[in-house]
């Protein structure tokens, strides 16, 4: 690993330059990336990052941000640590951008911000062009951070695992993304109510309202395009259907099974519900409405194409 950033001011004169040592996650919750840099300043001076902040970039999407304040840069083994909050989202979605072919996971790294420059006034006379235009050597030359063309830090594909999402990975979850239609203007219209109630169970799961959760994904369920009957008639796989089609029934009979407030105020269900009955719901809900979604659009593209 040996990647460098260049500490600039705006207008291109180098200052000093960032040697990248280490990378490294930290945190199950709230997954932060470590980077340890070694800072060295061009001869005959001294850089302070008065307030410099590192922004992490993969495929123009952004990783996150670190923020470091009075770091000075004095000789060749000056310490810059920069610590980038991110999320298991976006840790997952650097991982996901590899091919199988890649070996090494590159990032791209724009340092902006407010630094100055201190110029020995001892430097000889050939080396005057170091110092900035109007900048007398011996005293503290305030310039603002370059931040154009990104850097590229780079890490091998091993050790962006056992270093950075390893230390974070936590087995007591799984952090699951959710698509619903959006690509295709007439399924998301007609998936609009059942997103909505979706919405609503969210609501009642953040109250503390589990039997509503139960009522309100009961009805996102009802309300899929085509009734229950016919929501899956598009699927041309005959047993795909059949056992998508059982795998509704089977999911409409938890939620309905689940106590819960029906209509007209009365007690419907056969068990009691908890919060934990609620999450699980929750999470059958998004995974089905995701994943339908996608296959009714895949399908109806298709259709279309043939």
């Amino acid at each position: 690993m040996i990647t460098t950033i260049a500490i600039t001011e705006e207008g291109g004169r180098n200052h000093a330059t960032l040697f990248l040592n280490n990378m490294a996650g930290l945190g199950r919750i709230n997954p932060r990336l470590q980077l340890s840099f070694e800072g060295q300043p061009q001869p005959y001076k001294k850089v302070v990052l008065a307030d410099a902040t590192l922004r992490l970039e993969f495929r123009n999407e952004l990783i996150g941000e670190g923020r470091v304040i009075g770091i000075e840069i004095a000789n060749n083994r000056s310490w810059v640590p920069f610590e980038v909050v991110t999320s298991q989202r976006l840790l997952r979605h650097v991982t996901d951008g590899l091919t199988s072919a890649d070996t090494i996971v590159q990032l791209d790294a724009r340092l902006h911000g407010r630094g100055k420059v201190w110029v020995d006034p001892n430097v000889p006379e050939s080396n005057r062009m170091a110092r900035p235009d109007g900048c007398e050597p011996g005293k503290w030359w305030p310039f603002n951070l370059n931040a154009g063309m990104p850097s590229t830090l780079q890490i091998a594909r091993l050790d962006w695992y056992q270093q950075v999402l390893s230390p974070t990975r936590d087995e007591r979850f799984r952090y699951l993304e959710v698509a619903l239609p959006q690509d295709d203007s007439a399924l998301n219209a007609e998936w609009e109510k059942g997103v909505d109630l979706l919405l609503h169970a969210e609501r009642a799961y953040a109250a503390g309202d589990d039997s509503a959760v139960f009522h309100q994904l009961r009805g996102a369920l009802d309300s899929l395009p085509g009734a229950k009957q016919q929501i899956l008639a598009g699927i041309s796989d005959d047993n795909k259907r059949t056992d998508l089609d059982n795998l509704l029934k089977q999911a409409g009979q938890f939620l309905h099974d689940g106590r819960h407030v029906a209509a007209g105020g009365e007690q419907a269900g056969t068990f009691p519900v908890d919060h934990l009955d609620a999450a699980f719901a929750l999470d059958l809900m998004r995974v089905l409405l995701s994943h339908l979604s996608l296959m009714l659009s895949a399908d109806r593209r298709r259709s279309a194409s043939s």
